[in-house]
């Protein structure tokens, strides 16, 4: 029986630590309203970023299915912390990719009048509603990682923070 997880290798701990800093960034950062886009630079500075942070969980995504596995859940935890560990991640991976696309389409409407109606309303909506799933899909992985550190106890916190197990 696996009782530990075992550690993540040094590349999937960067990207995953890289991306939790670019989306705290990219919170923090963000524009107060879309008319901010007026702004040349601004708006190549949000195209950039939003190309990058895409970029950057693509190559996460391929890398982990690839190379350094989704999950470090030991094989005989409970089937449901296996399903919702999948469906977390799946949630973020697809509200990343949902910020990126509709943000980026939000440029595109902005910069061409003659999708600037219904077309970037609509953008805007659906990019406010992944913004808003995004911090509840969060707080369940912090919460599902704490579990395992406070109550099962499995290394699987540990697995991405380097830390030993207690």
């Amino acid at each position: 029986m696996d009782q530990n997880a075992r550690p993540h290798g040094f590349v999937t701990k960067s990207i995953h630590w890289l991306s939790a800093g670019l989306i705290g960034y990219g919170y923090l950062k963000g524009l107060d309203n879309v008319s901010q886009l007026a702004d040349p630079a601004l708006l190549q500075f949000e195209v950039t970023f939003a190309i990058a942070l895409g970029a950057l969980f693509l190559v996460r995504l391929l890398w982990t299915q690839q190379f350094g596995g989704p999950t470090r859940l030991p094989q005989d935890a409970p089937k449901w912390e296996h399903f919702a560990s999948r469906m977390v991640h799946i949630g973020l991976y697809a509200s990343v990719f949902g910020i990126v696309i509709t943000g980026l389409l939000i440029a595109l409407g902005y910069a061409t009048p003659v999708l600037s109606g219904l077309f970037l309303s609509s953008m805007i909506a659906a990019h406010e509603t992944v913004l808003t799933a995004m911090p509840l899909l969060l707080f369940a992985h912090i919460a599902g990682a704490l579990w395992h550190k406070v109550v099962r106890r499995d290394g699987v916190l540990e697995s991405m923070t380097g830390s030993l197990p207690v």
